[in-house]
């Protein structure tokens, strides 16, 4: 009952998609395990093999990739959202990034051997696992297209816009990793978008 209730976020988003009885409910709780990350803690480094994928309860993490002498964020988790090295995950290729705790973090753990518990028992959760997938590849994209379309400005406005508890949230530094340009950059956009709310 205990990891019920903990996992009251995943099954009421399980339940946007299909609905879920309560045998369903239970079984779940007692087969998907809840593992608590202290912030700067990693759920995947480069070169793991990824062997889960995580539905993230509580906290926000990051995405993101070593280049040379830098790190280069690509995207930013915060609650009731999936998270995966998509790639490393589905292929068992030895994963290209790093996703790691910027806050004390909660997350549901969805091993290969759970995931496959799990559809084993309810042949219907086959749609939920496409459609994190899915959800996976459209996050990608979603980061491919604005970084080859948006300059760093319009990427802020874009975060803003779609995620704006972000910016409350994450240290400078990984924003201006995230938008490709230094801190000192990211305070001349946010001072120059300021001055035009004033103006």
């Amino acid at each position: 009952m205990k990891n019920t209730t903990a996992l009251t976020p995943l099954i009421n988003y399980i339940n946007n998609f299909i609905h879920l009885n309560q045998e369903e409910v239970n079984y779940i709780a007692s087969q998907v395990p809840i593992q608590k990350f202290n912030k700067g803690d990693f759920l995947l480094r480069e070169g793991d093999i990824s062997k889960a994928f995580f539905f993230n309860l509580q906290g926000c993490l990051r995405l993101f990739y070593q280049a040379q002498d830098s790190e280069k964020t690509l995207f930013f988790y915060t609650e009731n959202q999936f998270i995966t090295a998509y790639e490393s995950f589905t292929k068992g290729k030895p994963s290209k990034y790093y996703i790691e705790c910027l806050e004390d973090s909660v997350v549901a753990v969805f091993s290969l051997e759970t995931e496959m518990k799990l559809l084993n028992r309810f042949p219907k959760l086959e749609l939920l696992v496409r459609l994190v997938m899915e959800e996976q590849l459209g996050i990608y994209q979603h980061i491919i297209s604005s970084l080859v379309t948006l300059t760093p400005e319009e990427r802020y406005n874009q975060l803003v816009d779609e995620y704006p508890q972000l910016i409350h949230r994450i240290p400078q530094y990984y924003l201006a990793s995230y938008l490709g340009i230094t801190p000192e950059s990211l305070s001349r956009i946010r001072k120059r978008l300021k001055d035009k709310i004033r103006s």
